[in-house]
């Protein structure tokens, strides 16, 4: 991978560093059950920057810089997690190519779990774009284990767009709004304050049968790729006339579950028989269609597929970090 200074047809698509964490592989991996193994790993963002109009987008926002700023609920789950390492967060990557957080359009989440969502106030006039339930996880949370805590004030409300669904693909859980859940509403409201004039119905594209063409011109697809978390969302995007990238958040936490080495895993807690997925079996077949992705390609062109906090992918593209750019051929 390299610096991209050929045409400018396609998205330019910069990593940008964005905290570490450490996770223990038995609660990821299920071929792994020695309890003692613990790899620090990244949490990824990355920078969009679409050709024609110029747009600027971020897809996840990584750690918070002040681990004291999350909400108390968070703190012991933190604990858990350590060695944890905040800097350079989001907001600093941007800076390291003299681009700061108001230069930024939009931000993608793709799910608001505490490593993904940094701190959204850095970003104060951004459009804030996540999936169908996210606000009403925020507001009541879920009680499955102890990984499901969530800030009821994390998102600028007047900012933030909530892709509607016209079908919920996750079984509802005791600690979900059955009638939210199992609701039909309309499909992505609000994406036309980012593009104007462009359809944004889901329809399908490759192996996902819902995809949001978010420029209308096929450089940037918002995938729903349930299972993980409600709202959880995924990013297609052209960055060469044959190389497509997809950023695929936490379809799954370890290459060896991406290559069908191993399964997901999954553990007894409070009674019950949990995932690090809040929905297994949804989350399973979102990983079949993102392998068939990555096996097929699309259209005739490669596709790579990213991780969130794929370590070896992050070491070896450290030449892709933000003012350059990731090329696939």
């Amino acid at each position: 991978m390299a610096e991209n200074n050929g045409s400018t047809s396609f998205v330019k698509l910069s990593l940008l560093p964005s905290g570490f964490l450490t996770l223990p592989e038995h609660f990821f991996c299920a071929d792994q059950h020695d309890q003692t193994v613990r790899n620090l790993v990244p949490s990824m963002s990355f920078l969009l920057q679409h050709p024609v109009t110029g747009t600027r987008i971020v897809f996840d926002l990584g750690m918070r810089k002040n681990l004291k700023d999350y909400p108390p609920d968070i703190q012991p789950h933190l604990k858990t997690r350590q060695p944890i390492h905040t800097e350079p967060d989001v907001s600093d990557s941007l800076r390291k190519g003299a681009l700061g957080p108001d230069g930024i359009d939009a931000v993608i989440l793709s799910h608001v779990h505490y490593d993904h969502v940094g701190n959204p106030k850095d970003f104060a006039r951004a459009k804030f774009i996540v999936g169908h339930g996210t606000r009403h996880l925020l507001e009541h949370g879920m009680k499955y284990h102890s990984a499901a805590k969530f800030e009821k004030a994390l998102l600028p409300g007047e900012r933030t767009i909530e892709l509607g669904t016209q079908k919920n693909k996750m079984n509802p859980l005791p600690s979900y709004d059955t009638e939210l859940a199992l609701s039909n509403t309309l499909p992505t409201q609000g994406l036309d304050a980012i593009v104007p004039n462009v359809d944004h119905e889901w329809r399908p594209v490759g192996p996902f049968p819902d995809a949001v063409d978010l420029f209308g011109d096929r450089l940037v697809y918002i995938v729903d790729s349930p299972g993980h978390l409600m709202g959880h969302l995924n990013v297609l995007t052209r960055v060469a006339e044959k190389g497509w990238v997809y950023l695929a958040g936490d379809a799954c936490h370890h290459a060896r579950i991406l290559d069908g080495l191993t399964d997901m895993a999954s553990w007894s807690e409070n009674g019950m028989t949990v995932c690090i997925h809040a929905d297994k079996e949804v989350a399973t077949d979102t990983l079949r269609r993102i392998r068939e992705l990555k096996t097929h390609g699309f259209e005739g062109s490669v596709v790579e597929v990213v991780l969130a906090h794929d370590a070896k992918w992050f070491w070896e593209h450290q030449d892709a970090i933000w003012p350059r750019t990731l090329t696939v051929t």
